[in-house]
């Protein structure tokens, strides 16, 4: 199990809050301010839990986990960090997040429920986690300080529930949420107004938002290298705007022969050609509708060597031709 690496800028920036040196307890190897990190640059829980322990016990305060949503920034969240603060709507920003969620944290379940008026998100942790009430004040902290970014200050939650027992001074999660949290719960959860969570944002961008969900899916799919379906997707993104994606130059990637990759593939109940075809018809979906993308570009980004081959193959998958679609 691991966690995205870049997530540690959050708690150097608390540490540092509280004038306590971060190098103190994340070495210079691990994280380091300003350094480039890879996509998919990720460290494990063991090494995550050594640090996170040693920088609570410098820390005097009972509320760490809400002051270190303070300085959570969305780069710290990478891609999917980006693709929130793009997002039409508190609505698509949250489910987004729980479709991603693993990215970041492998050991953390989003839950999404939607009641009678309300938006509520639940968190679970795994049993193996360290310090889970301040990790659970961390999560549902960040998410709402996420959501102000979006929507800004003035939003506040129906209500926030903890499985934490009350602190001996609550104030603080009072004033952090803007409602009384109620404590000693069966859950980690915040709840907002449904009319809240659909309402349109004006910073949203359906192209930024789609270039960066491209970007979140190879990082899922890089987690579990063992699973080749992943591995062959991941490939096939990389490739697809070359022209030169084929099961034999995806199985060079994956140092393995044609007809290994081949085997693979049908022994998990799929082939090659419906891999490539899925990709492309989901990828078609988000350009189609981007004024930004002539057909002849679309066609290029889709692995089509002309304009031609890609209209057929559109009009296949949905009965009419890419132009047809766009006017409709």
């Amino acid at each position: 199990m691991t966690i995205f690496a870049p997530l540690l800028g959050t708690l150097w920036r608390t540490l540092d809050s509280y004038g306590i040196d971060p190098r103190r307890v994340i070495r210079e190897s691990v994280y380091k301010p300003g350094d480039a990190f890879g996509l998919g640059e990720r460290i494990p829980y063991s090494t995550y839990n050594e640090i996170l322990g040693n920088a609570i016990g410098l820390i005097d305060d009972p509320a760490v986990g809400l002051k270190s949503a303070e300085y959570l920034h969305p780069s710290h969240l990478g891609a999917l960090g980006h693709a929130w603060l793009a997002s039409s709507s508190l609505e698509t920003a949250i489910k987004r997040v729980q479709r991603f969620s693993k990215m970041f944290d492998e050991r953390i379940e989003m839950l999404v429920q939607e009641k009678p008026g309300l938006l509520k998100v639940v968190y679970q942790a795994g049993n193996a986690t360290l310090l889970p009430d301040i990790i659970a004040d961390s999560n549902i902290a960040s998410l709402l300080k996420l959501c102000r970014l979006n929507f800004g200050n003035s939003l506040t939650p129906v209500y926030v529930r903890m499985c934490r027992r009350k602190p001996v001074d609550p104030k603080p999660w009072h004033d952090c949420f803007g409602v009384k949290v109620q404590f000693d719960q069966g859950e980690n959860s915040m709840a907002i107004k449904h009319q809240d969570a659909i309402k349109p944002l004006t910073g949203s961008s359906p192209l930024m938002v789609d270039l960066h969900e491209d970007i979140i899916k190879r990082q899922i799919a890089e987690l579990d290298r063992s699973d080749i379906i992943n591995r062959t997707l991941v490939v096939i993104m990389d490739q697809l705007p070359s022209g030169a994606v084929s099961e034999n130059s995806v199985a060079q990637s994956l140092n393995m022969t044609k007809r290994t990759l081949h085997r693979k593939l049908v022994e998990k109940g799929i082939g090659f050609r419906s891999l490539l075809t899925s990709v492309r018809k989901e990828l078609v979906q988000r350009y189609i509708n981007e004024p930004a993308y002539s057909i002849t570009e679309i066609s290029f980004l889709l692995g089509y060597n002309d304009t031609s081959a890609f209209s057929r193959a559109f009009k296949r998958w949905h009965g009419l031709s890419p132009t047809q679609a766009r006017s409709g």
